[in-house]
């Protein structure tokens, strides 16, 4: 069975005062960031889904809660959060990452204990490359840095879970370094379009990414009577 855990509690700060919406509700083109990727997920054979949060309200769909009585970081979420799970991996992914590709290809693919989805970063600013120290010979704007970063979706084996995840904390400082010590993590390359929801900006960019075609309409002007 496909089992996922997604990772719902943040309080998205950096999103206010603009809105005071959870991030998981935040509505995009009528449908909440939530109901999104639980869709995705189902549609790719996922089935038992468990939702780490500090409310149990979040969706229309049928899943299992992991409830934060207090704040237990990405860590400690996901710890908690496999409780929920029967098998002995699942596909742990923030719900502000949103990614197209089937990630069945991540689940499949970690098999030494850990797997984590890479993609290259674009650079906001316009790059410059300069010679003689003032001269610029070349300007490129949304270029793309040659670097890897976590896209924010991952597979952990429970073993590893529940060796070296924190009770309390984030798993994304030494925890992944640990398993990335042990060999024990492996990186799967994302060429695909990656957005990660943290701003009003990027709230507004993905709403304009996902907006339906506008539908052109034409004048048909009609042949004269002979």
């Amino acid at each position: 069975m496909r089992e996922a855990i997604i990772l719902a509690g943040g309080e998205g700060w950096r999103l206010k005062p603009h809105t005071w919406i959870p991030k998981p509700l935040l509505k995009i083109n009528g449908e909440t960031l939530i109901d999104r990727q639980l869709s995705w997920l189902y549609s790719n054979g996922f089935e038992n889904i468990v939702v780490a949060s500090d409310r149990d309200d979040l969706t229309k769909y049928d899943v299992t809660y992991s409830l934060e009585e207090r704040k237990l970081g990405t860590g400690g979420a996901t710890k908690k959060a496999f409780k929920g799970i029967s098998g002995d991996r699942a596909y742990v992914m923030n719900v502000d990452d949103i990614v197209f590709y089937n990630p069945n290809e991540l689940l499949d693919y970690a098999s030494k204990g850990a797997g984590v989805l890479l993609a290259k970063p674009t650079l906001p600013f316009g790059r410059v490359t300069l010679q003689n120290g003032v001269d610029v010979i070349r300007f490129e704007q949304n270029s793309t840095l040659d670097f890897c970063v976590s896209a924010g979706h991952y597979v952990f084996k429970r073993r590893v879970v529940e060796k070296f995840f924190p009770d309390v904390g984030d798993f994304e400082f030494a925890t992944m370094q640990r398993l990335a010590d042990n060999r024990m993590l492996q990186g799967h390359i994302y060429q695909g379009v990656w957005f990660t929801l943290n701003t009003m900006k990027d709230l507004i960019r993905i709403c304009d990414f996902f907006k339906p075609p506008v539908k052109k309409i034409y004048a048909v002007t009609p042949s004269p009577v002979r």
